[in-house]
C-alpha cells in the first residue's frame, strides 16, 4: 500500500489525520487566547500611579479617570495632624507602574475625631496615670506640681485649662495636663468660703486658694443634674487657717432654705468672732 492510501483509505492514517485536526485546532485556541489575553489585559501596557496623599475621594477619582484606574477606600484610621476625610495610605504608593483598569485602594482619614472616655485618675500615682492616658490614644502635655498631703498623687486633670471628670469624652490625640500632689507645704492659707457655690465654682475657688477639694457628698444621690447642687456645708470652714495643699471636703444639696440656713450661720459665726 502506498502512502497515498495509506493516508485516504487506511484506518491508521484517519486516526493521524484526526489527531493532527486537534493539534491544530488546540494550538489555534491557545493562540486565540493568548492574544485576547493580552488585549484584555492590556499586556506591556502600564501607567504610573499618582500621588493621592492628601486629597478628598471625589479629588482622587478625577484625577485617576484620565488613567483608566479606579479608586476604592479599604479604611479608615484617626490621623490627628491630617485634615479629616482625606487619603492618608494608598495601595500601590505613587509612582508605582500597573496596568490599567485597576482598583487603587485608599485608606482615608476619619472624618470625625473619635472621641475617648477620660478615665479615673484621681489619687492614682503620676507614672500609673500617664501610662493608662497614653495607652487609650491620649497625651499628657505638662505636670504640674502642687502642694498637697497626697504626694506624688493625681490631684486633678485639666484640657485646655479646664478642669475636667472622669468619663468626659476627649478627641483621640488630644493632651492634658496632670496637677500632682508635692506633699504638705509649710505655709498657711485662709480656707475660703464655699457654702452657696456650685462644685464647678467651688473647685476653681480652692485651686486659686491653694487647697483641694477632698470628698464630695451628696443629701440626695443626683440623677444627671449635678450643675443644681449648691455647697451647703464644708469641712474645714471657712476663715480656718490650714496648710496649702490640705484637702477641704463640702457636702451638697437642692435644698434651698439649707444653703439659705447654712450661709446665715457662717455670717452669725463670721460677725461673732
Amino acid at each position: 500500500m502506498d502512502f497515498k492510501t495509506f493516508w485516504k483509505e487506511s484506518t491508521v492514517g484517519f486516526i493521524i489525520k484526526q489527531i493532527l485536526l486537534a493539534i491544530i485546532i488546540v494550538v489555534v485556541l491557545a493562540w486565540v487566547t493568548l492574544l485576547l489575553l493580552d488585549k484584555y489585559t492590556h499586556h506591556g501596557e502600564s501607567v504610573t500611579v499618582p500621588d493621592l496623599q492628601g486629597l478628598y475621594q471625589e479629588e482622587a477619582r478625577n484625577i485617576l479617570e484620565p488613567y483608566d484606574l479606579y479608586p476604592m477606600v479599604i479604611d479608615s484610621i484617626y490621623v490627628k495632624d491630617k485634615p479629616l476625610g482625606t487619603i492618608v495610605e494608598q495601595i500601590p504608593p505613587a509612582n508605582s507602574s500597573v496596568k490599567k483598569n485597576r482598583s487603587i485602594f485608599l485608606i482615608l482619614n476619619k472624618r470625625e475625631a473619635k472621641l475617648i472616655p477620660f478615665p479615673e485618675v484621681n489619687d492614682v500615682s503620676v507614672r500609673q496615670a500617664e501610662a493608662l492616658i497614653k495607652s487609650l490614644g491620649l497625651n499628657v502635655s505638662n505636670i504640674f506640681y502642687r502642694p498637697s498631703e497626697f504626694k506624688d498623687l493625681v490631684i486633678d486633670v485639666t484640657y485646655n485649662s479646664q478642669h475636667i471628670e472622669a468619663g468626659t469624652r476627649l478627641p483621640e490625640g488630644s493632651h492634658v495636663d496632670l496637677i500632682v500632689g508635692s506633699g504638705i507645704s509649710h505655709s498657711i492659707a485662709t480656707v475660703p468660703l464655699l457654702i452657696g457655690k456650685s462644685l464647678k465654682e467651688a473647685r476653681i475657688e480652692v485651686v486659686a486658694s491653694l487647697f483641694i477639694i477632698g470628698g464630695v457628698n451628696y443629701d440626695v444621690t443626683p440623677l444627671d443634674d449635678e450643675e443644681n447642687y449648691v455647697i451647703y456645708k464644708q469641712n474645714p470652714v471657712a476663715g480656718n487657717k490650714i496648710s496649702e495643699g490640705s484637702h477641704i471636703d463640702i457636702w451638697l444639696s437642692k435644698d434651698k432654705e439649707l444653703i439659705e440656713q447654712s450661709l446665715k450661720n457662717q455670717v452669725e459665726e463670721e460677725e461673732f468672732f
